[in-house]
């Protein structure tokens, strides 16, 4: 039996009539019949990769391939950057948050520092190293490390790694499970200062995550279709980030939730104001006529609305009302003159979306809601998430636990009404 050989093809640069020069890599592909036919493949242009150098790691993720049935001896020449390239050709996740989240990763952190070392060269205490000097939280150290851990398991599945231990396997991210700061848990009362300082459709927004608790990628992807009002049941089956529509964050956060029949009336009273789009948005911009950005509803609307509650009293008067206490700077932005507003605010400056998600979770802990029950309301994938118990939540349960949340809401603004 003739034994494979590695491929390296060749790789040369050729004239065009117009434009610049381009480089073009030539190679051989094997048949089903066993012969070899001869291909080529143009990289770039010289403008592009300035160098053959340049050129050669534009063609390593092809090689990878081509070279697939090679005995493992050869594979010495296998640069992590190549891996990286292979892995974001063919095995990238399709949900667009994920995907976007590990390009970022790959291409602004692990390509530019580990994309010329040899596989056999990374080290784990270099890797941990470098990951304490990153100047980022934690977290996104962790994640970092977490995705150079993924490209070696790929190495190993694809044979281009043979060491039996992944080398990241051992680099530790002090603190990376933990959050630096503690969630914000609102009261009842905080809860409805700030949602009487908002306008419609963002109090309606607000009022979904808080009395279901979902993400707000979900709730700017609902269609009007979603809502079953003869069963008061909402179904969750998409999400939206970057006006990008997307399946959610795992198969556990497709399911049902119960509507509160107090909940399902602020949502029918909504429909009366929403613009009719052709995919049914319940959320939808009436210029664009597509999902609102909910980073800028929390930047313009909910998190001055959380300064509010310590805030100066002329703030009180609405959100983004201009404080009467702020002047102009020469450059022509607003500067607050009372620091202390900003100190006194503490964690109510950082309310965002994800607040209500936690606030959900702390009152369902109040109603005194078995775990397992608050596992299934907050569709999470894993009982960990929440509290390891057993058993499995009856549906009667659910709407009864969900129910007093809601109650806790909407009750104080039916009796004000």
């Amino acid at each position: 039996m003739e034994r494979a050989r590695y491929q390296f093809g060749s790789l040369t640069r050729k004239k065009r009539a117009k434009g610049s020069d381009a480089w073009e890599f030539r190679y051989y592909e094997s048949t089903e019949k066993g012969s070899r036919l001869r291909k080529t493949a143009t990289v770039g242009t010289v403008d592009k990769y300035k160098n053959k150098a340049l050129a050669q790691k534009a063609v390593e993720a092809l090689l990878l391939k081509l070279n697939s049935e090679t005995p493992q001896q050869h594979m010495a020449v296998v640069t992590f950057g190549a891996i990286c390239d292979r892995y974001i050709q063919e095995e990238i996740p399709e949900r667009y948050s994920t995907s976007k989240s590990y390009r970022s990763n790959i291409k602004n952190h692990l390509k530019p520092r580990w994309g010329d070392y040899l596989l056999v060269r990374i080290r784990p205490m270099a890797v941990e190293d470098w990951l304490k000097k990153l100047p980022m939280a934690p977290k996104s150290r962790a994640h970092i490390r977490s995705v150079m851990h993924l490209m070696f398991e790929c190495a190993t599945r694809w044979e281009l790694f043979t060491e039996q231990r992944n080398p990241i396997a051992l680099v530790r991210v002090k603190g990376g499970s933990k959050r630096q700061q503690r969630p914000t848990s609102l009261t009842v009362t905080e809860f409805e200062t700030i949602v009487a300082l908002l306008p419609e459709p963002y109090r309606t927004m607000v009022y979904i995550a808080q009395c279901l608790g979902l993400r707000v990628s979900e709730i700017a992807a609902l269609q009007w279709d979603d809502f079953d009002f003869e069963k008061n049941q909402l179904l969750v089956q998409r999400s939206i980030v970057n006006g990008q529509v997307d399946d959610v964050k795992t198969e556990y956060s497709q399911d049902y939730v119960p509507l509160h029949p107090s909940l399902t009336e602020i949502v029918l009273e909504w429909s009366k104001q929403a613009v009719p789009t052709e995919e049914g948005w319940v959320f939808a911009n009436p210029i664009t006529e597509r999902p609102y950005y909910p980073t800028s509803i929390q930047k313009r609307h909910i998190q001055p609305a959380g300064c509010c509650l310590v805030a100066c009293p002329t703030c009180r008067a609405g959100v983004g009302v201009r404080c009467s206490q702020d002047r102009p700077t020469p450059n022509g932005k607003r500067l607050l003159v009372h620091e202390e507003r900003q100190a006194a605010a503490g964690k109510y400056s950082r309310i965002g979306w994800h607040t209500f998600r936690h606030t959900y979770r702390s009152w369902l802990d109040e109603t005194g809601a078995p775990m397992k029950v608050q596992q299934e309301l907050m569709r999470h994938a894993s009982i960990q998430t929440t509290m390891n118990v057993y058993g499995q939540a009856m549906s009667s349960s659910k709407r009864e636990a969900n129910g007093k949340v809601v109650e806790m809401v909407l009750k104080p603004v039916k009796a004000s009404a």
